[in-house]
């Protein structure tokens, strides 16, 4: 796991993923007819219902101790979820795995390792804890509506509450008729922040 760690925190791989990070929120979407895109309350709904997607991006982890930075794709599914973290090259680093009450952690030189979730597996990867089971609402960008402290002109959530971390969505892009989010950042106890960048949304699949 240490091998893990130290190609996460490869300076390389810091300087990419800040250069992708900030030019995420820079880069120009394409036109879309107002009308063609869901009011912020069906689409609320409409992803809801949605069982199978698949996001993938950047993402960088800052704490009092340092930082690291990571590709990522997270596949979501009934009643299952991949996550694989990769590095600097696009090669998967670790892979992991939840359904059927157990989690799985397949590492780079073939080890498996496994838990009754992923929140631990995934702590061992990083090195943080992270509110796994929140994570597909986060990356779909539905909180609760209680716990939604500010919406943007649109009427799309820009700040919500989660427990300990609070969600900031930066940007939206349109993706078919849906806004969905392209950068967010989750701060959380202890200075922890995590900020994510999304390039590619596939909903369906």
């Amino acid at each position: 796991m240490t091998r893990f760690l130290s190609v996460l925190r490869g300076g390389l791989l810091l300087s990419l993923i800040a250069l992708l990070l900030s030019a995420c929120a820079q880069l120009p979407e394409p036109p879309v007819a107002q009308h063609l895109l869901l009011p912020a309350e069906q689409r609320a709904q409409v992803l809801a219902s949605v069982q199978r997607w698949t996001a993938s991006g950047v993402a960088s982890l800052h704490r009092q101790q340092g930082g690291q930075s990571f590709g990522f794709r997270w596949q979501q599914a009934p009643q299952a979820q991949q996550l694989r973290i990769l590095g600097p090259l696009g090669n998967t680093v670790a892979e992991l795995r939840q359904s059927n009450q157990q989690a799985t952690l397949l590492e780079a030189n073939g080890q498996q390792r496994s838990a009754p979730d992923m929140s631990s597996l995934l702590y061992q990867v990083l090195g943080v804890e992270l509110p796994v089971p929140e994570l597909p609402s986060w990356l779909l960008g539905i909180p609760p509506a209680k716990q939604v402290l500010a919406y943007d002109s649109a009427g799309l959530p820009a700040r919500a509450q989660w427990g300990e971390w609070q969600l900031h969505y930066l940007h939206y892009s349109a993706v078919g008729g849906l806004q969905m989010p392209a950068l967010l950042q989750a701060d959380g106890p202890n200075g922890l922040q995590l900020r994510i960048a999304i390039s590619d949304w596939r909903l369906g699949r």
